[in-house]
């Protein structure tokens, strides 16, 4: 993985590459209500050089929108190469719910496994 951007200021965010080429940017949002609480987003961006017109942006793809908001960030987490527990640490939820979130992820994607749907996905970011 490799870092492009640094944090800077109130807009705290990293962009990055993974080790497929994908294209990301981490963002870290205070909890308005909660100040030891805070939100780390993560969303696809285009990679240098594509342009609007000619490909759709990763997030605009069919697949992505069918997912809820929950499943979209288990599923860039397993396309950044998370296992399960890594997943669930990160999302801080359990095991079982990663699970049922892949499962899913799985048969709204008309995929098998994780392994096919890294390929779909990598797919949609181009």
């Amino acid at each position: 993985m490799t870092a492009r951007t640094p944090a800077q200021g109130s807009e705290r965010y990293l962009d990055f590459t993974n080790a497929q080429g994908l294209c990301f940017r981490m963002q870290v949002e205070d909890d308005p209500f909660d100040a030891c609480a805070f939100t780390v987003r993560v969303t696809p961006l285009q990679s240098h050089g594509e342009s609007n017109a000619s490909q759709p942006a990763f997030s605009q793809h069919a697949l992505l929108s069918a997912l809820t908001s929950r499943e979209r960030d288990v599923a860039m987490l397993i396309a950044e190469g998370f296992t399960n527990d890594q997943i669930a640490l990160r999302l801080c939820i359990s095991l079982s719910t990663v699970k049922s979130h892949i499962q899913n992820i799985f048969a709204k994607a008309h995929v098998p496994n994780r392994t096919a749907l890294v390929a779909l996905l990598h797919d949609a970011a181009r």
